[in-house]
């Protein structure tokens, strides 16, 4: 691929954000960031990212579920890959699952928070390959 793939990360955690970032830029990916929900969305308009990391709770416990929607009712961005990375399960104790409940959520992959910098390029390359297929 000559053209460096472009990540949304989106999250409320500003650690969370310069971490992955630098992670995800060290590995080939061109990165933009969004720092809540609205935001996110007014990103995916003007960056049109390849893929969203995307954050469940940030101004609200739901917010990750609310701009997914949004995303995937869009016919223009509905086929953006969204990986949902959360640590609502250590902190709230629900527990979600990409099979059972992807459908719903509206999201592409689904993984709980701490992820290993490894596996998170992982889940997005093989989320990337995924969409190259159609």
């Amino acid at each position: 691929m000559s053209e460096k793939a472009k990540i949304l990360l989106v999250d409320n955690d500003v650690d969370f954000i310069d971490l992955n970032k630098a992670v995800l830029e060290n590995n080939g990916f061109d990165v933009v960031v969004a720092y809540s929900g609205t935001e996110g969305i007014d990103r995916v308009m003007s960056e049109n990212p390849d893929l969203i990391v995307l954050d469940l709770m940030m101004e609200k416990h739901d917010s990750g579920f609310t701009v997914a929607k949004t995303i995937k009712a869009d016919p223009i961005y509905k086929h953006i890959p969204i990986l949902m990375l959360t640590a609502v399960g250590s902190e709230t104790g629900t527990e979600f699952s990409q099979k059972l409940d992807g459908y719903w959520m509206k999201t592409d992959d689904y993984a709980s928070k701490p992820l290993a910098p490894e596996d998170l390029v992982k889940k997005i390359n093989e989320l990337l390959a995924r969409k190259a297929r159609g």
